[in-house]
C-alpha cells in the first residue's frame, strides 16, 4: 500500500465507530425527544429540568438535518422519514470524521518538516 494511502485507510474506522455511535445515541434518544416535542405543541409550556435536556441532546443530534421534523405523534411511533433523516445525519457525521482526518494527514505532510536525503 503507498504510504499517501495509509491516513485515509486509517481514518475509516473512526468515521465508522462515529457514524454507529451517532445513531445509537439518536435511536435511544429520538423517541423521547418525540414526547417532549409533543407535550410542547400540545401545551406551549418550554421544556424543562430532564426533558430540556433531551431535547438539547436531540438538537445536538439532529445536526445538520432536524430528524424530529420528520417524526409522526407519539403514538404512531418513529416515522420512516425520522429514520432516513437520522441515518443521513449519521452517515454525514462519519464523512465530518473522515474528512477531518484525511485534511490532518494531509497538512502534516504538506507542512512536515522535508525527509532527510
Amino acid at each position: 500500500m503507498k504510504p499517501q494511502h495509509v491516513p485515509k485507510v486509517a481514518a475509516i474506522f473512526p468515521s465508522v465507530l462515529v457514524a454507529l455511535v451517532h445513531f445509537k445515541l439518536s435511536v435511544l434518544v429520538g423517541p423521547s425527544a418525540n414526547v417532549v416535542f409533543q407535550r410542547w405543541f400540545d401545551s406551549g409550556e418550554s421544556a424543562s429540568g430532564n426533558d430540556a435536556v433531551i431535547d438539547s441532546v436531540e438538537r445536538f443530534l439532529s445536526i445538520p438535518i432536524p430528524a424530529l421534523f420528520f417524526a409522526a405523534h407519539p403514538v404512531y411511533g418513529m416515522a420512516r422519514g425520522w429514520w432516513v433523516a437520522t441515518i443521513i445525519n449519521s452517515v454525514l457525521w462519519g464523512l465530518a470524521i473522515y474528512a477531518s482526518y484525511v485534511l490532518a494527514a494531509w497538512l502534516l505532510n504538506k507542512l512536515g518538516p522535508a525527509p532527510i536525503s
